[in-house]
């Protein structure tokens, strides 16, 4: 069985995200760790440049379970704040330095091994959630993790429809984690990567 872990990016122990997160991991199979970036010890990049010399960040903290690679899966979960993901979210990003540091200054990318990638996203129904597209895609770059774009739960109009009563939210959960509970393909790799260079 597959090893899934979630990076979940809201301040709510109870909110929309985790709704969301729960109704998924009632159907998901095999071990699963959870990351919380507003409480796991994982601080900000602070522009120290010891990763320039050897690609590797030389801070001690959670971040650690993230670099580590012994995951099949990985899902982003996550609230929309201002058009964006939250600003510890953004904080937990900027610890990718290493692989922008390795692949455009070293010119030695670090090889990941390829993961499936599952987005759950919940917003208040403004229609600012796409502006959040760009980070989402970014991280989901850094950790070699694809798919997201087809395997979603997705909660619009939160202001007026909570998480756990959007029926079709609910339903995009479980079918993530029925499509998470099974190998990826090197097709589903290939597929996703091709609609990336599309994009760019």
């Amino acid at each position: 069985m597959g090893k899934t872990l979630i990076i979940n990016c809201s301040p709510r122990l109870e909110g929309d995200t985790s709704a969301l997160v729960s109704e998924m991991r009632k159907y998901l199979e095999g071990e699963a760790i959870e990351i919380s970036a507003f409480r796991s010890k994982i601080a900000p990049c602070i522009d120290c440049r010891r990763c320039h010399e050897t690609a590797v960040c030389v801070v001690d903290d959670d971040m650690k379970i993230i670099y580590s690679d012994d995951y099949d899966n990985v899902i982003l979960a996550s609230p929309v704040y201002f058009g964006t993901l939250p600003g510890q979210a953004l904080n937990l990003m900027s610890r990718f330095q290493p692989q922008h540091v390795a692949a455009f200054f070293l010119k030695k990318p670090i090889v990941l091994k390829p993961k499936k990638a599952g987005l759950i996203l919940v917003a208040g129904g403004k229609g600012n959630e796409a502006s959040a597209e760009h980070h989402i895609r970014v991280m989901f770059m850094m950790l070699n993790a694809h798919g997201y774009d087809k395997h979603k739960a997705v909660s619009l109009n939160t202001d007026i429809l909570q998480a756990k009563n959007d029926v079709d939210a609910l339903s995009g959960a479980v079918d993530l984690a029925h499509w998470l509970n099974k190998p990826m393909t090197q097709e589903e790799v290939n597929d996703d990567k091709r609609e990336y260079r599309l994009r760019c």
